[in-house]
Protein backbone atom coordinates (compact mmCIF):
# COMPACT_ATOMS: atom_id res chain seq x y z
CA UNK A 1 0.00 0.00 0.00
CA UNK A 2 1.35 3.52 -0.93
CA UNK A 3 1.20 6.56 1.33
CA UNK A 4 -2.25 7.50 -0.17
CA UNK A 5 -4.06 4.47 0.17
CA UNK A 6 -3.31 4.84 3.58
CA UNK A 7 -4.60 8.17 3.82
CA UNK A 8 -7.83 7.05 2.51
CA UNK A 9 -7.72 3.97 4.71
CA UNK A 10 -7.19 6.11 8.12
CA UNK A 11 -10.29 9.12 6.42
CA UNK A 12 -12.46 5.47 6.70
CA UNK A 13 -11.92 4.47 10.14
CA UNK A 14 -14.54 4.84 12.08
CA UNK A 15 -14.46 7.43 15.17
CA UNK A 16 -15.70 8.37 18.20
CA UNK A 17 -16.81 12.14 18.67
CA UNK A 18 -16.51 13.91 21.83
CA UNK A 19 -16.63 16.91 23.27
CA UNK A 20 -13.14 18.50 24.54
CA UNK A 21 -13.94 20.16 27.49
CA UNK A 22 -11.05 22.19 28.00
CA UNK A 23 -10.61 23.50 24.22
CA UNK A 24 -14.47 23.69 23.90
CA UNK A 25 -15.03 21.97 20.56
CA UNK A 26 -15.93 18.68 18.95
CA UNK A 27 -13.14 15.88 18.50
CA UNK A 28 -13.00 13.04 16.42
CA UNK A 29 -10.94 10.14 17.99
CA UNK A 30 -9.57 6.76 16.34
CA UNK A 31 -8.48 3.77 17.93
CA UNK A 32 -4.57 3.94 17.56
CA UNK A 33 -4.23 0.01 16.93
CA UNK A 34 -6.24 0.21 13.65
CA UNK A 35 -4.22 3.37 12.51
CA UNK A 36 -1.05 1.48 13.43
CA UNK A 37 -1.92 -1.57 11.36
CA UNK A 38 -2.66 0.82 8.64
CA UNK A 39 0.70 2.37 8.78
CA UNK A 40 2.27 -1.04 9.07
CA UNK A 41 0.82 -1.76 5.13
CA UNK A 42 2.82 1.08 3.74
CA UNK A 43 5.48 -0.39 1.31
CA UNK A 44 8.46 0.96 1.91
CA UNK A 45 11.12 1.43 -0.58
CA UNK A 46 13.91 -1.37 -0.45
CA UNK A 47 17.46 0.30 0.54
CA UNK A 48 19.79 -0.67 -2.57
CA UNK A 49 22.81 -2.69 -1.44
CA UNK A 50 26.00 -2.68 -3.15
CA UNK A 51 29.58 -3.51 -3.07
CA UNK A 52 31.76 -1.32 -1.65
CA UNK A 53 33.78 -0.48 -4.80
CA UNK A 54 30.74 0.46 -6.56
CA UNK A 55 29.92 3.09 -3.88
CA UNK A 56 33.18 4.29 -3.87
CA UNK A 57 32.71 4.63 -8.23
CA UNK A 58 29.53 6.41 -7.42
CA UNK A 59 31.39 8.70 -4.74
CA UNK A 60 33.87 9.71 -7.71
CA UNK A 61 31.47 10.18 -10.40
CA UNK A 62 29.37 12.64 -8.69
CA UNK A 63 32.93 14.90 -7.00
CA UNK A 64 33.42 14.58 -10.77
CA UNK A 65 30.04 16.40 -11.26
CA UNK A 66 29.24 13.14 -13.93
CA UNK A 67 25.53 12.56 -14.66
CA UNK A 68 24.18 8.98 -14.44
CA UNK A 69 24.40 8.86 -18.09
CA UNK A 70 27.84 9.37 -18.45
CA UNK A 71 29.01 7.08 -15.27
CA UNK A 72 26.73 4.39 -17.06
CA UNK A 73 28.63 4.81 -20.37
CA UNK A 74 31.91 4.32 -18.06
CA UNK A 75 31.51 1.59 -16.13
CA UNK A 76 34.48 0.22 -17.52
CA UNK A 77 37.13 2.89 -16.73
CA UNK A 78 37.29 1.36 -13.16
CA UNK A 79 37.82 -2.84 -13.37
CA UNK A 80 36.46 -3.76 -10.81
CA UNK A 81 33.28 -2.07 -11.40
CA UNK A 82 33.52 -3.42 -15.02
CA UNK A 83 34.00 -7.00 -13.93
CA UNK A 84 30.86 -6.45 -11.50
CA UNK A 85 28.59 -4.81 -14.48
CA UNK A 86 29.97 -6.71 -17.58
CA UNK A 87 29.35 -10.50 -18.23
CA UNK A 88 31.85 -13.01 -19.86
CA UNK A 89 30.77 -11.92 -23.25
CA UNK A 90 31.36 -7.81 -22.53
CA UNK A 91 27.87 -7.45 -22.25
CA UNK A 92 26.49 -5.23 -19.55
CA UNK A 93 24.14 -7.31 -17.21
CA UNK A 94 21.06 -5.65 -17.23
CA UNK A 95 20.30 -6.27 -13.13
CA UNK A 96 23.71 -4.43 -12.84
CA UNK A 97 22.55 -1.45 -14.47
CA UNK A 98 19.10 -1.16 -12.21
CA UNK A 99 21.39 -1.65 -9.06
CA UNK A 100 23.92 1.03 -10.49
CA UNK A 101 21.09 3.63 -11.49
CA UNK A 102 19.06 2.77 -8.03
CA UNK A 103 21.90 3.47 -5.80
CA UNK A 104 23.53 6.74 -7.53
CA UNK A 105 19.74 8.39 -7.11
CA UNK A 106 19.51 7.06 -3.89
CA UNK A 107 23.46 7.76 -2.90
CA UNK A 108 24.39 8.06 -0.25
CA UNK A 109 21.35 6.53 1.48
CA UNK A 110 22.69 3.07 -0.08
CA UNK A 111 23.53 0.04 2.14
CA UNK A 112 27.57 -1.36 0.95
CA UNK A 113 27.24 -4.85 1.05
CA UNK A 114 29.92 -6.56 3.64
CA UNK A 115 32.71 -8.22 1.83
CA UNK A 116 33.04 -11.88 2.97
CA UNK A 117 35.92 -12.53 5.43
CA UNK A 118 38.52 -15.26 5.45
CA UNK A 119 41.58 -16.65 7.39
CA UNK A 120 44.44 -18.40 5.59
CA UNK A 121 46.10 -21.09 7.77
CA UNK A 122 49.23 -22.68 5.34
CA UNK A 123 49.98 -25.71 5.74
CA UNK A 124 53.43 -26.73 7.32
CA UNK A 125 54.60 -30.14 7.59
CA UNK A 126 56.83 -29.23 10.47
CA UNK A 127 53.85 -28.53 12.52
CA UNK A 128 54.69 -24.62 12.95
CA UNK A 129 51.33 -22.75 11.79
CA UNK A 130 51.22 -20.57 9.45
CA UNK A 131 48.65 -18.08 8.75
CA UNK A 132 48.24 -14.53 7.05
CA UNK A 133 48.53 -11.54 9.20
CA UNK A 134 47.45 -8.01 9.20
CA UNK A 135 50.47 -5.90 10.53
CA UNK A 136 49.76 -2.95 12.82
CA UNK A 137 50.74 -0.79 9.50
CA UNK A 138 47.83 -2.28 7.46
CA UNK A 139 50.07 -4.65 5.23
CA UNK A 140 49.50 -8.21 5.33
CA UNK A 141 52.55 -10.63 5.40
CA UNK A 142 53.14 -14.29 6.96
CA UNK A 143 52.96 -15.11 10.45
CA UNK A 144 53.42 -17.44 13.02
CA UNK A 145 52.18 -15.18 15.62
CA UNK A 146 48.07 -15.61 14.66
CA UNK A 147 45.66 -14.80 11.89
CA UNK A 148 43.37 -11.94 10.61
CA UNK A 149 40.20 -11.92 9.19
CA UNK A 150 40.87 -10.69 5.16
CA UNK A 151 38.73 -10.42 2.47
CA UNK A 152 39.46 -12.34 -0.82
CA UNK A 153 40.76 -8.84 -2.20
CA UNK A 154 43.86 -8.58 0.11
CA UNK A 155 44.29 -11.72 0.17
CA UNK A 156 44.96 -12.38 -3.23
CA UNK A 157 46.52 -8.78 -3.50
CA UNK A 158 49.84 -10.30 -3.13
CA UNK A 159 49.78 -13.79 -1.70
CA UNK A 160 47.03 -15.64 -4.58
CA UNK A 161 48.63 -18.51 -4.23
CA UNK A 162 47.33 -19.12 -0.44
CA UNK A 163 44.20 -18.52 -1.66
CA UNK A 164 43.83 -22.04 -1.90
CA UNK A 165 43.34 -22.55 1.80
CA UNK A 166 41.07 -19.62 2.65
CA UNK A 167 37.97 -20.49 4.93
CA UNK A 168 35.42 -18.25 4.90
CA UNK A 169 35.28 -16.85 8.64
CA UNK A 170 31.19 -17.55 9.80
Amino acid sequence: MNKQGAIEKIKNIDTLNINDRVAGQQVDMVIKSQVLDIVSQIDEPQKVVIPKFVAEWIEECKRSGWHLQKALYRLDDDEKVSDWAYDENDDLIAEKVETFARAWLAYPNITIEQEKLYTVEIPNPNGLVVCLERLDRGKIALSTLGESELTEAEIKQDFEWAWQWAKEVE
